[in-house]
């Protein structure tokens, strides 16, 4: 995809090629004069990103199952779904608004600042959360997380891009070490918040709050100094990002794998600490700490499958990667509702299928991530701001999965939210027929020998 994200098929995969925009060959050359530190400072740098995302996304997944925890104790163990959507939602939603706004900032004033000032945001969030004893103080605390998270992410994956321009082994590296990253940050999330509400309740929330203090001293150390970049104008930015082209034909499919985990991570703490239901054997008010360690081992499961999939990436391509990794949402959904209807003695039948399920859906994240740091490659000053269509897809499809969720939750629970995420796998392995008939129609036009030139 390196070699030719500049190019485009109309109508996301036609016939017909024509030209993505792409900044002027001057401001790319001076982008990348200005970058240089990223690169000669590549493997501290990165790890230092990497150690922040982990961190930032410790502090809002561990907020997000303590809210759940609060909102169970807080309406007497049977919370509303709508509710708990409603709540998830409030961090995603302004994270998906602000995002291209501040990654665009970041671009033009400096990406630093907003790498250090994004974690301090939210630690004022945090901070809202201790004295929080109603759902509206909830929603607003979050809010204020969500402004922090959309400061830091696209401007980390931004800068991640520029440190491993040019070189597809260590950005697909790069790559899945961030996705791993940010999956290694939701399950210290489903650690430090359980057993944090558990012993301290509200005051779990000062815990999370020193975590993003740690994620912005990280930054501040270790991240190198890149001056404001000579940005392109926003419209030929939108444009290369809007029309038809290689992200516009991907967005439709990352949104919906970001939605079936953000259906799954709002709503699954809490069904799995809820009063029982008749007939759903999965929903047996287990204890916080037995929650942690469900969601945990999910996530670990996630992680060995980032580091099977990850050295395919430049073999396959980031592509076709995705289109494999899809169906493993559908190994899940068959081995939940299997174990949500028999009898715990029967787990062990359905286990293997579900661990394989996750081992295999894990391909499809940094692939993702992967896919679109290539396509950064043509706006090298604006990568941020691109790279903010991460931010977007992730806390758009968080906040889509966790109120509609809730309502599949509140008229089927376990099941519901199973047979939800069932229709967005299916949904995103359809979306991705137009991105993979772009690729096949760039390789194509690659591979042809160029037209004789006209005789006479």
């Amino acid at each position: 995809m390196d070699s030719h994200t500049h190019l485009n098929a109309a109508d996301a995969g036609g016939p017909d090629l024509v030209e993505v925009p792409t900044a002027p060959p001057d401001e790319q050359a001076a982008a990348s004069s200005l970058e240089s530190p990223l690169v000669h400072s590549r493997p501290s740098a990165v790890g230092a990103l990497l150690a922040g995302t982990t961190l930032l996304r410790i502090g809002t997944s561990g907020a997000a199952v303590a809210v759940g925890f609060d909102l169970v104790d807080m309406f007497g163990g049977r919370p509303s779904g709508l509710i708990l959507g409603f709540v998830g939602a409030s961090q995603a939603v302004p994270e998906m608004v602000f995002a291209p706004i501040l990654a665009r900032f970041a671009d033009r004033f400096g990406r630093r600042l907003f790498l250090i000032g994004g974690p301090l945001f939210s630690v004022i969030g945090a901070l809202m959360l201790t004295t929080a004893n109603a759902p509206g103080h909830i929603v607003v605390a979050r809010l204020v997380e969500g402004v922090g998270a959309a400061c830091f992410i696209p401007t980390a994956l931004g800068t991640i891009a520029a440190a491993t321009t040019h070189n597809r082994r260590v950005r697909a590296n790069a790559s899945g070490a961030f996705e791993a990253a940010n999956l290694a940050g939701y399950a210290g999330g489903f650690v430090v918040g359980p057993f944090a509400y558990h012993w301290l309740h509200h005051g779990a929330f000062l815990v999370l709050a020193a975590l993003y203090m740690a994620a912005a001293v990280v930054c501040a150390a270790l991240v190198p100094y890149v001056p404001p970049l000579p940005v392109s104008p926003l419209s030929r930015v939108m444009k290369a990002i809007t029309g038809p082209g290689p992200i516009r034909s991907f967005l439709p499919a990352w949104v919906a794998c970001f939605a079936l985990l953000g259906a799954y991570a709002a709503h699954l703490p809490a069904l799995l600490r809820r009063a029982q239901v008749p007939g759903q054997t999965l929903l047996h008010h287990f204890d916080e700490r037995v929650v942690s360690a469900i969601l945990v081992t999910w996530i670990a499961l996630l992680l060995v499958g980032i580091a099977l999939w990850t050295p395919w990436i430049p073999r396959i391509g980031a592509v076709r990667i995705m289109r494999r990794a899809a169906p493993g949402a559908w190994l899940i959904a068959a081995a939940l509702l299997a174990l949500n209807h028999t009898p715990p003695a029967w787990a062990p039948l359905f286990l293997p299928v579900l661990i394989i399920g996750v081992l295999v859906l894990a391909g499809f994240g940094p692939a993702a991530v992967t896919y679109l740091a290539e396509c950064s490659e043509t706006f090298a000053a604006d990568r941020a701001a691109l790279m903010a269509f991460y931010t977007v897809a992730l806390a758009g499809g968080g906040a889509i999965g966790s109120l509609l969720g809730g309502v599949a939750v509140r008229f089927g629970y376990l099941d519901g939210l199973v047979l939800f995420g069932l229709g967005l796998s299916v949904f995103a392995y359809v979306a991705l027929t137009p991105v993979l008939r772009y690729e096949r129609a760039m390789l194509s036009r690659v591979d042809s020998p160029p037209a004789p030139a006209p005789v006479g």
